[in-house]
């Protein structure tokens, strides 16, 4: 397996899975630099500080309120206007892989402390991507990492057909504004039910206000970890109903966000292999805290105590059915 990722926004490129006819590359994304500058979306990118949504824009530690900034409306998404993915990182070779290296300055997108970040990615024995995200911060802060690679294991064209299936019982229904509520859901009988192998395709348009709220699939997932795990448990496996490929998603996060990629729209700008890129074309499967936790404080907490060591991993691993 071959992956490329690039120093701008800690962007993975591509990632070449081999198949008995060939390798596939499975993210969508460009050939060039110029297109991730260009498209919103956040193709492959690092995100950061906190990624998701953060309701009225601000955070709240030990009784001081931050006045973040805000990307969506009143909201702020994905660390603000300026966050982890237009980054410049320093590079290094470690083993395996790659280790990132930048600085968040205190103050910087509202959120307090300067924060110093460490993302690798490394390949592991059969064909895994490892992610590990390190952080420490000069002062309390909130922390929220993930991977947005939008993922199509066919190598293109629609994804809807791509099965999946969630480690999950339970999800965060979210409001109009696709911010949840503080409220947990069972997902038995439900569009969100993804317990047993199903495609995308078969519920998405189910007459649900929730699939409304997010024109599809994106919302987040409470993934079922045995209490007091210790490491990576499952959080997803994908697989594309073309290629046979399939992708098992590991995660030390207590939440995966499934977003299928429903404003995705590069305009003119070409994609790999020269096409533009249309709505449902891929699958985003993002390990994180839970979103709104600023307003939700029954979520886990994302807060980061000055000193500390924040880390996180997620293993995505890929195999041909």
């Amino acid at each position: 397996m071959q992956v490329t990722v690039l120093d701008y926004g800690g962007i993975i490129q591509s990632v070449l899975v081999p198949t008995p006819g060939g390798a596939v590359d499975v993210v969508l994304g460009f050939d060039s630099p110029h297109g991730y500058q260009n498209v919103d979306g956040y193709l492959g990118a690092l995100i950061g500080r906190n990624a998701n949504r953060l309701g009225d824009a601000f955070i709240e530690i030990g009784g001081c309120r931050f006045a973040l900034t805000a990307n969506e409306g009143t909201k702020q998404l994905h660390g603000g206007l300026a966050g982890f993915n237009q980054k410049l990182f320093d590079v290094s070779v470690i083993e395996g892989g790659i280790a990132l290296r930048c600085e968040s300055m205190d103050g910087e997108e509202g959120y307090p402390g300067t924060l110093s970040l460490t993302a690798s990615y490394t390949l592991q024995n059969g064909n895994a991507l490892s992610l590990d995200y390190f952080a420490s911060c000069t002062k309390d802060t909130v922390v929220n990492i993930t991977n947005h690679s939008y993922f199509n294991l066919n190598g293109g064209g629609d994804a809807m057909q791509h099965t999946l299936r969630l480690n999950a019982n339970r999800m965060t229904p979210m409001d109009a504004l696709s911010l949840p509520d503080g409220s947990f859901a069972q997902v038995a009988g439900t569009p969100f039910d993804f317990t047993t192998p199903h495609t995308l395709a078969q519920r998405i348009d189910a007459n649900d206000s929730q699939l409304v709220f997010g024109n599809g699939y994106d919302h987040n997932f409470v993934l079922d970890r045995p209490e007091g795990a210790q490491g990576c448990t499952l959080a997803a496996v994908l697989t594309g109903d073309e290629s046979g490929i399939a992708m098992e998603c590991t995660t030390t996060c207590p939440g995966i966000q499934l977003y299928t990629a429903n404003f995705l729209n590069s305009g003119d700008i070409a994609g790999k292999g020269g096409a533009p890129y249309r709505p449902r074309q891929a699958v985003c499967l993002e390990t994180q805290y839970f979103p709104n936790a600023n307003i939700c404080k029954n979520f886990p907490s994302t807060v980061l105590r000055a000193g500390k060591a924040y880390h996180e991993t997620t293993i995505y691993s890929f195999s041909h059915r």
